[in-house]
Parts: C-alpha cells; structure tokens; sequence
C-alpha cells in the first residue's frame, strides 16, 4: 500500500523513522524510480548492516544512526517531507514527540503513516 502510494503521488523526500533489515527503505527506494532528485532518509538507533549496504548502493537513500526524537530538518536539508513513516519505538510517545519535531516540515500534501504504535491488552 505504501509502495502504491508513494509511486502515485512521486515524492521528492521520504523519511522513514526505523530501519532495521531495510525492507521499508527497499521499497521506498524502488518506490522513487530513477527520479534523481529523491532522497529516502532513514533513522534508527542502531547501525543496521543493511541500511549501509543501501547508502552504498544508491546515493539517494541516507541513513542516520540517532533516535527519532533527535529529529532536525538539517537532517534532511532542510527539504520538505513529502512521506513520513513512522516504525520505531512502537510506543505512542516516541512517535509523538518525533512527530511534534517533523510538523514544521512536513510539505502541504504530505503523506504520514505510522506503523503498530502502541500495545493494546485484550481483557479476556
């Protein structure tokens, strides 16, 4: 759904707020296509191989090893976010704050999506 999205609407900036294995950021970066002026950036707290093995790859994908509530728009040179996704922390929170911090960045039609935050305890 996100790859749809994202292939429909041709974002300039993607940021995604958790790597891990890189799966998100595969698909973001196939997801932007040969536009040369897209940049995926993606964050985590540890220093996934495989976001490496992407930045080295292709240019246009960045990785940053810091928290999302370490968020700053010079991150993303200071470029309007056209995509946010959040998948790190998975606590409301975390996703609360790191939101607060992107707000003024976010471009007029941005996308935002936010992945299994929070825990929700069946009482049965």
């Amino acid at each position: 759904l996100l790859y749809a999205l994202a292939r429909a609407a041709r974002p300039r900036t993607i940021v995604e707020f958790g790597t891990s294995n890189g799966f998100s950021a595969m698909n973001w970066m196939h997801a932007v296509g040969d536009d040369p002026e897209a940049r995926v950036y993606s964050y985590d707290i540890l220093p996934y191989g495989s976001a490496r093995t992407l930045e080295d790859a292709d240019a246009r994908f960045v990785f940053l090893q810091k928290s999302q509530a370490d968020f700053d728009p010079g991150d993303i040179d200071f470029r309007p976010i056209d995509v946010a996704f959040f998948d790190a922390g998975h606590l409301l929170e975390y996703s609360m704050k790191a939101f607060e911090r992107i707000l003024g960045s976010l471009g007029p039609a941005a996308i935002v999506a936010v992945h299994d935050t929070g825990l929700h305890v069946l009482d049965h």
